[in-house]
């Protein structure tokens, strides 16, 4: 019987990433899903999607890779870019091959597994993955904490009335797997769980791991920073 495995941002975390899998040791019929932002800000993200790759391993889309790829199609355009990348994102873009950039291309804003939905950032419980609006998938992609009537806060607008989304998801859209917000330890809701343990910021690489893809009973594995 496949399990699920669904691992939190890596953000170039590749050596890590390598470690939890030899902790998890996945079959051949697993299947691996990485919750978005699976690049930039560590050491080694042109690394890491190549490894992704060759362990056919997929992931949904991250804000991170939304504004790489959003930058790319503007490329295309003879018009002045209008996104503009950091040092890091530079050095990501020149140093992306054609099979990269299909990678990043066809990453989903979501996946869903039985009764589990896999995406970046979260939800809210008007919100209807069968019909997304361009505003939607951009919150989806972004969304953190809710105001006190449960619309969208913009990163760095929250206050100590802000709600976070899954404090109060009822469950419409299934069991959501998240990254997005970092926390100290993944954060179980009833329908969510978000499991960005921060390993670029020194913290640990988590992975959830179903063992039915049926059922939402899971397990964690982490893997502490690389910091040498």
């Amino acid at each position: 019987m496949s399990r699920l495995i669904t691992y939190g941002d890596i953000h170039g975390c590749c050596s890590e990433l390598a470690q939890l899998r030899q902790k998890i040791k996945p079959a051949k019929n697993d299947i691996e899903v990485c919750v978005g932002d699976v690049i930039t800000r560590g050491k080694d993200s042109i690394k890491t999607l190549r490894y992704l790759q060759s362990h056919n391993i997929k992931s949904v889309l991250g804000n991170h890779e939304d504004k790489i790829v959003r930058y790319l199609q503007h490329q295309e355009s003879v018009k002045e870019n209008p996104i503009v990348l950091d040092e890091d994102e530079q050095d990501i873009v020149v140093n992306l091959n054609a099979e990269d950039i299909s990678y990043l291309k066809n990453m989903p804003l979501f996946m869903q597994f039985g009764k589990i939905t896999i995406l970046h950032g979260g939800l809210q419980n008007r919100q209807n993955l069968n019909k997304i609006s361009k505003k939607s998938r951009a919150q989806i992609l972004r969304l953190r904490f809710l105001d006190q009537d449960h619309n969208f806060v913009t990163f760095g607008k929250e206050d100590d009335k802000s709600i976070f989304w899954a404090d109060i998801y009822n469950g419409g859209q299934g069991f959501v797997v998240y990254g997005h917000q970092n926390f100290n330890e993944v954060k179980i809701n009833q329908h969510a769980l978000g499991i960005d343990t921060g390993c670029v910021y020194g913290g640990k690489l988590s992975a959830a791991i179903f063992q039915e893809i049926k059922d939402e009973k899971f397990s964690i594995e982490s893997v502490n920073a690389d910091v040498r």
